[in-house]
Formats: structure tokens, C-alpha cells, sequence
């Protein structure tokens, strides 16, 4: 019976002393996250009105009820970045992938405001940002449907991202 008792406490310290290592790494802020682009756009819809290729889903939410939803809300909650809040470690890399069927930008800013279209600026009634002035970010921050696009390392602080396109598009990143 003793000889057990020492077994199972053994057994409980060394479980013990493994698992707490891995518990402190678990807790602290990861070195790289993915982040989801999502939208909801039904391609025949969409591409009648902004032109081919704007879309390239069938099916999902149509231009005239994504437009409505904008109006009445200031934004439509099937296009969003997931998560909207996150930690990242000092040095880490987002990975932004987009799930939906339009072209969206992972931009970096200096704080959120309007995007770098003016049609739905009016409707949100939002000035646009002044990274809308260099307009060589939508190609070097622009992710096509199914593509990635992965940051360069952040340092510690916070970090405001958006699409240029669909300001209402946003996840805050606080880098430890």
C-alpha cells in the first residue's frame, strides 16, 4: 500500500512538473496568428453592379441587401475580420486570410476611420484615412479571395488594422 501511495504521488509530481512549463507558454501571447477575412457577396449581384469579378461566390447576401444593411447600420456583420481583438508576443506575424469572394485589404493604420471608397464613405459618412493617399498599399496589402497575406514582424505596442475597402473591417492588435 505505501510502495502505491509513493507510485501514485510520483506519478502526480512528475505530471506535475510537466505540465506546468507548457501551462506558462499556453497563457503568454503567441509569436503568429491567423486572422479571417469574411464576406457574404453573391457573385451575380455583386458583379452586375461593380463589374466581373468583383465576386466570385454563388450565392450569399445581394448587393441591394448589402447596401440596405449599410444604411441602416453602418455596417454588415458578415464581412468582418475574425477575431477583432487579439495578443501577439513582440516579433510576431499576423497571417490574414481571405475566406470570403471580394478583394479585401489587411492594412495597417494609424487609427480607424473611413476607407479609400468614396460611394461608401458617403453612406457611413466617414472621411477616409490618410493611408488612402498612397495607393500602392492595395497592392501590397490587398488579399484576393482564397489568398494570404502575412505581416512583417510587430513590435510591442498597438496596432490598428482595417481594410481600405470596407472600413468597417478592423481587428486591434496588442503586441507584448
Amino acid at each position: 500500500m505505501r510502495r502505491r501511495r509513493t507510485v501514485v504521488s510520483l506519478a502526480a509530481a512528475l505530471s506535475l512538473a510537466l505540465l506546468l512549463p507548457m501551462a506558462g507558454i499556453a497563457s503568454g501571447a503567441a509569436s503568429s496568428r491567423t486572422i479571417q477575412i469574411l464576406d457574404n457577396c453573391d457573385g451575380p449581384t455583386f458583379n452586375a453592379v461593380l463589374g466581373d469579378g468583383a465576386c466570385v461566390r454563388n450565392g450569399g447576401m445581394a448587393f441591394e441587401k448589402f447596401i440596405g444593411k449599410l444604411v441602416r447600420k453602418g455596417t454588415v456583420a458578415s464581412w468582418r475580420f475574425a477575431p477583432e481583438r487579439l495578443k501577439l508576443a513582440n516579433g510576431g506575424t499576423i497571417t490574414a486570410k481571405n475566406r470570403g469572394g471580394e478583394f479585401h485589404t489587411f492594412t495597417e493604420v494609424a487609427a480607424y476611420g473611413g476607407g479609400c471608397v468614396d460611394e461608401l464613405n458617403a453612406i457611413l459618412g466617414l472621411a477616409p484615412v490618410p493611408e488612402c493617399a498612397d495607393p500602392s498599399l492595395f497592392g501590397t496589402t490587398g488579399v484576393a479571395p482564397g489568398a494570404r497575406l502575412q505581416t512583417a514582424p510587430l513590435s510591442s505596442g498597438t496596432h490598428f488594422f482595417m481594410c481600405l475597402i470596407h472600413p468597417w473591417q478592423r481587428t486591434t492588435v496588442q503586441v507584448q
